[in-house]
């Protein structure tokens, strides 16, 4: 009788998957166990890791603002329909009330080790995180304005928002002296933040048009204005960037070399994503969109939120596509600002209980086998092909290298 040509492997492995014992359903349920993990594996390690979000504020309260210190060692907070004191500081301690006296805070800034802090009735003050210390500002012949926004690197000179009715003007201001007005070069603009460049070269001013959109929705239109400004003088302003969709609510400067050479910021609006370039013009950045949250993490990637949705998007300079990362249902929070704490990034916003939350994580846990389960799954992968090839030669060298 001729040999069969079936290989004397695969003829064991028929019959015992024919046979019937309990050794066989004792590995076929093991197999199906491992299936089952392996799913679950795969599906936990599509989730971000290290994300966490903690309660922040109480019933009722808002959040208005949040702007942490250049150490990212502590946060001030600005709070809305609160009881006590509209200002906090939030550490690692917890969250700690400021008395602001008679100030009605409208907007927080860094400056220096610590942070500035705009009013209503032309108020001004900086603040270490313990107390407010009043900068008092001369207005010449007019009356003081109240202060939306102000930038400043040392607390002494810099530039302020003020608004009168429905306009808002910007002023440098040094020494204590306020400079008169400029209006922005198109008359329906709100101007709402100024950024002001470490090293004082380049002050940008964004804000939206009263004259698009619908005030029900809130506000609508990207304006981006440059700054040219003598101290002492009233500034001169440039439209650079004047269109449609959803207001900027996120700007912040990128470091040098990041993302090449020429790109200077980023600009998050609600309908799409733009970098300012050092020739100042303005190019959208691709694939990216509209968001209502985003910031800027050690590395110079940038990170979005996107309301309350359970992606966050992250792109780098040296990525063509935009990441989705998808984290737990229950940390989402209904993302209003984003900022840099130290090395996390952070996204406030209500949470699921209903009050204001923080949503938190390291962007370098991702690469972290310890903490990612993407990471850790890799590892193991490597591990067990490494551990396969190694078993199979084995048996090769002990058949003389024969298949069977």
């Amino acid at each position: 009788m001729a040999d069969s040509l079936t290989p004397s492997w695969l003829v064991t492995l028929g019959a015992y998957m024919q046979e019937e014992s309990e050794k066989q359903w004792f590995w076929f349920g093991v197999f199906i166990v491992l299936m089952v993990v392996g799913a679950f594996w795969v599906e936990a390690s599509l989730t971000l890791p290290g994300v966490g979000e903690d309660p922040l504020l109480g019933e009722g309260e808002t959040i208005e603002d949040v702007v942490w210190n250049n150490e990212g060692t502590a946060a001030l907070i600005l709070v809305g329909r609160g009881d006590g004191t509209p200002l906090h500081l939030a550490d690692s301690t917890g969250l700690h009330p400021i008395p602001v006296g008679d100030m009605i805070p409208n907007s927080i800034s860094t400056s220096g080790t610590g942070w500035l802090i705009a009013g209503d009735d032309g108020s001004l003050a900086s603040s270490d995180g313990t107390s407010l210390s009043p900068i008092t500002l001369d207005w010449g012949v007019g009356e003081p304005l109240d202060i939306m926004a102000a930038a400043s690197n040392d607390g002494e000179s810099g530039f302020i928002i003020s608004k009168h009715g429905s306009q808002t003007r910007l002023h440098n201001f040094v020494n204590g002296g306020v400079s008169e007005g400029s209006s922005p070069p198109v008359s329906s603009t709100m101007m709402t933040d100024i950024f002001l460049s470490s090293d004082e070269k380049l002050v940008i001013v964004i804000g939206y048009d009263t004259a698009l959109g619908n005030p029900t929705f809130g506000p609508a239109g990207e304006v981006v204005i440059r700054v040219d400004s003598v101290m002492g003088q009233a500034p001169s302003l440039t439209l650079l960037h004047h269109g449609a969709g959803g207001a900027i609510h996120s700007a912040g400067f990128v470091n040098t070399g990041d993302w090449g050479d020429d790109v200077e910021m980023m600009l998050a609006g609600g309908t799409s994503t733009m970098l300012l370039l050092s020739d100042y013009t303005i190019v959208e950045l691709s694939g990216v969109g509209g968001s209502t949250a985003a910031t800027i993490d050690e590395t110079g990637a940038f990170w979005f939120a996107r309301g309350d949705s359970n992606e966050l998007l992250s792109i780098t300079s040296d990525s063509e596509n935009v990441a989705v990362h998808e984290i737990s249902n229950s940390v989402v929070v209904d993302a209003e600002f984003g900022a840099l704490g130290g090395s996390e990034v952070m996204f406030y916003g209500t949470g699921v209980d209903g009050n204001v939350g923080v949503l938190s994580f390291d962007p370098a846990a991702n690469h972290d086998v310890s903490q990612s389960l993407a990471r850790f799954g890799d590892l193991i992968f490597v591990i067990i092909v490494v551990c396969s090839i190694a078993i199979v030669g084995h048996m090769f060298w002990v058949n003389d290298f024969k298949p069977w």
